[in-house]
């Protein structure tokens, strides 16, 4: 009998951690959207209170700048995101409808169409016949089938466009509020270097968490995140210096 730990880390004695259903998982586009929501709040609002910081401002000044960067951005996250999805799914269900009045009105030319997709993988023979016959003997499981081969097509059932938007939105929101933080407590110059140790400490656990995603290494993802986002930091900042003596 095969040995399968609940952790999906042992499969026969070996060790498979590399190998996760979390890319496969429904829902997984719901941890996209967060991860990647929080990383693009990170770096745009440290971005923009690093480059107010160098232009010599109050603290004020650069909390304003954040704040509304964090309200702005956070709005148009969230819409980007609820649209985006909104149009996937609309999409998807034209492209199911024509799908649908092919079956139904050209069952023949559908069927083709079924057995050149499998022919194409290998399939011959007996066992081609009987694999036709089992798809097209029920017509929402011969549509699907021919979205997913035909069209490569699919959708995630279980995300809906307001629970894309508030993910993506929320986490902006995350993102975007840490490299403010320190300006509420803190003058302009301690509080770029904590702001800076918050953003990029933060940064490299979005990062590292991006690889549930990507099933990249977590410590690599981590510090590449940290990297664009220090430098994208230091632009601002250097930029906010020459705009300020000029």
């Amino acid at each position: 009998m095969p040995k399968w730990s609940w952790r999906g880390r042992v499969l026969n004695g070996k060790k498979v951690a590399s190998h996760t259903e979390a890319v496969h998982t429904p829902g997984g586009n719901i941890v996209r959207e967060l991860v990647f929501g929080a990383n693009d709040g990170l770096v745009a609002a440290f971005a923009v209170a690093s480059g107010v910081n160098g232009a010599g401002v109050q603290s004020k000044v650069i909390l304003i700048a954040g704040l509304a960067e964090l309200i702005g951005g956070t709005i148009s996250m969230a819409l980007g995101a609820y649209l985006s999805t909104k149009s996937q799914i609309e999409y998807y269900g034209g492209e199911m409808g024509r799908e649908a009045y092919e079956v139904e009105n050209f069952p023949e030319v559908e069927r083709q169409e079924v057995r050149e997709i499998y022919e194409a993988k290998g399939f011959s023979g007996d066992i081609l016949d009987r694999i036709i016959a089992h798809i097209t003997s029920d017509k929402k499981r011969w549509i699907t089938i021919m979205m997913q081969e035909e069209l490569g097509l699919s959708l995630d059932q279980t995300i809906s466009p307001l629970k894309s938007g508030i993910a993506t939105g929320g986490a902006y929101a995350f993102g975007a509020l840490m490299p403010v933080l320190p300006y509420l407590f803190m003058q302009p110059g301690p509080g770029i270097v904590a702001s800076a140790a918050l953003t990029l400490s933060v940064l490299f656990g979005v990062g590292a968490a991006k690889t549930i995603v990507t099933g990249k290494n977590a410590w690599r993802s981590g510090f590449e995140s940290m990297t664009i986002g220090g430098l994208a930091a230091a632009a601002t900042f250097i930029a906010g210096k020459i705009f300020a003596r000029m």
